[in-house]
């Protein structure tokens, strides 16, 4: 009985998916019935530590760094920081996952505070740290959600690592708004987002809260060249954007 249910379940899951994934392209519409559905919804599986830290203990361990994917990730994060933010010397990481952002600092970085939901991904990075020459750089790390993180001081540079798609639209919004309070003076916040139509609903919601600077979208070829994205599970495309309050 409970794994008729369970498979009742995920197809009932993939259908508002499919269903979703087409009218969330419509204008207003989309953003609308998003929001309908979060209410409807209520809070789900994946907004929760246990979730994170049974899926980064098995299948998603790769999300704690050591692949290409990771590495292209952080560095086009940090190329658009030190480009748009040249004086930059801080860096709060949200959803720092293994905290692998940290290793492709700088010396002129001195401060870098990683947050993440998962106990897993915080030891994974303080284990990463530890191995890291990390001579002349502060180094914080809390287990905490985003949307209850308090910092205690502000950044230069605010990272926001593929995270947002866990939170309700509402949720976004009111993370957006939160952090910007701790950005510093001509501080820059940054934040991924893969392909996908819930993101281009994410990406909305942050316009009305920040100013565009700039963005690179990329995605990985492992099987042939091509000049333009596709969508793939394995390989997604990824928007990275630098933006300002």
């Amino acid at each position: 009985m409970h794994e008729t249910s369970s498979t009742g379940q995920a197809a009932k899951d993939r259908l508002v998916s499919f269903v979703a994934g087409h009218v969330y392209r419509v204008p207003l519409i989309g953003l609308a019935f998003r929001r309908f559905l979060e209410r409807h919804l209520g809070r789900r599986f994946y907004q929760n530590r246990d979730f994170f830290n049974q899926i980064l203990s098995s299948w998603a361990s790769p999300w704690l760094g050591g692949t290409l994917s990771v590495d292209l990730r952080n560095s086009i994060t940090l190329h658009l920081a030190k480009r748009l933010a040249p004086k930059a010397t801080s860096v709060l990481d949200l959803g720092c996952a293994g905290g692998t952002l940290a290793l492709h600092l700088g010396p002129e970085f001195e401060t870098y505070w990683g947050v993440d939901i998962s106990d897993v991904a915080i030891a994974k990075a303080k284990e990463n740290l530890a191995a890291a020459s990390t001579a002349g750089v502060q180094y914080h790390l809390e287990v905490s959600p985003i949307e209850e993180f308090q910092p205690s001081r502000k950044f230069d540079v605010i990272v926001f690592n593929e995270v947002l798609h866990y939170l309700s639209l509402d949720q976004v919004a009111a993370a957006i708004q939160h952090y910007a309070g701790f950005l510093a003076d001509n501080g820059l916040i940054v934040l991924s987002l893969k392909n996908g139509d819930l993101s281009s609903l994410i990406e909305s919601v942050v316009l009305r809260e920040l100013k565009f600077e700039c963005g690179v979208l990329y995605q990985q070829q492992p099987q042939r060249p091509g000049w333009k994205i596709v969508q793939n599970r394995e390989t997604p495309a990824y928007l990275v954007q630098a933006f300002r309050v």
